[in-house]
């Protein structure tokens, strides 16, 4: 072992050996690697703890926890997988119900949901996976931090009603940042080795029937510097169609079509891609073969305005364009 690692390196390898829980024991891998300095006599040591952290990522993926929950994450389904999570009482329930049509247990005191309520909420011609967790606190298990750690989009949900909007979302904050997650506006980390999982995030603000939010002007300028912020009132209706449209913005990703020379494009069945993505992360979607006997692309759109326009393969596509791919 290299003599010249730092202190930090070995308390979180002591962390490592005392761990009694796959998550601990990821997460001091990670912070190691984190620390680890990037020189050659390093490299073997990076690569073993890569390796044992693949490992142990598979493992806790795979390994059902007693009580029929997964230990770290409910399986994705539709375009995208949102968790709402946030301070008791902040009417989370009845917003889930509203976007997805599933019901869960809506009651006027804090702590109703106890369990992960899982739903599609339709958007146009895709689904959308939502998640309503628990209320965070100070005793919350930590199966439900690992729910989240997995998510594509966190809406933090608070209340009008509440004393103070900021003390509320900076608990939350707290919370999820000792567990090792990170809030952030857009481009979160990839990484899957970073100590510091980054999740995009949103503030949703409930029961504005009951209060204006221009009467706490200042509070919600401040959560704008950390988040996007929208405005609801689940038990009213208002905003929640388009709040679904919010959702599919904040996803970051966008639907594609393709189409076979001299036939229409499947417009129900989009490919769901990160935005950003190019003609070649399509075409390895649709199948690996393209990529290597991919002549040509042309562009169309569903208005019509465009058809047949030649594009590169770094053309950076936009939502509900259509690809015809020539190999």
């Amino acid at each position: 072992m290299p003599a010249n690692l730092p202190p930090q390196y070995f308390e979180a390898e002591k962390r490592y050996r005392e761990a009694k829980t796959l998550e601990d024991k990821i997460q001091a891998l990670k912070e190691m690697l984190a620390i680890l300095p990037k020189h050659k006599g390093t490299d073997k040591m990076k690569a073993d703890l890569r390796r044992k952290l693949s490992q142990l990522m598979e493992e806790a993926e795979k390994r059902p926890k007693k009580g029929g929950r997964s230990i770290d994450y409910i399986k994705k389904e539709g375009a995208g997988q949102v968790v709402i999570i946030g301070p008791p009482n902040t009417g989370k329930s009845t917003f889930f119900k509203l976007l997805t049509n599933v019901d869960t247990l809506i009651a006027d005191y804090p702590f109703s949901t106890i369990n992960p309520t899982v739903g599609m909420m339709p958007y146009e011609n895709i689904q959308i996976q939502l998640i309503d967790l628990p209320p965070l606190w100070e005793n919350t298990e930590s199966w439900i931090y690992n729910i989240i750690r997995y998510s594509d989009l966190i809406i933090v949900l608070l209340d009008m009603e509440s004393l103070s909007l900021i003390d509320d979302f900076l608990k939350i904050k707290d919370l999820l940042g000792n567990k090792k997650i990170r809030l952030v506006k857009e481009n979160p980390d990839k990484d899957p080795y970073a100590p510091i999982k980054e999740i995009r995030g949103i503030v949703v603000i409930n029961k504005i029937d009951l209060i204006n939010p221009l009467e706490m002007k200042e509070e919600i300028d401040i959560l704008r510097e950390e988040l996007n912020v929208y405005f609801v009132s689940a038990k009213e209706g208002i905003n929640m169609e388009e709040m679904k449209r919010n959702i599919f913005h904040e996803l970051s990703i966008v639907r594609v079509y393709t189409k076979k020379p001299g036939f229409p494009p499947d417009l129900e069945r989009p490919y769901i891609l990160q935005r950003g993505s190019t003609v070649v992360d399509v075409a390895e979607l649709v199948h690996k073969d393209i990529v290597k006997n991919l002549k040509y692309t042309k562009l169309y759109t569903k208005d019509g305005r465009i058809k047949g326009l030649p594009i590169e393969k770094n053309y950076e596509i936009k939502d509900e364009e259509i690809l015809e791919f020539h190999i």
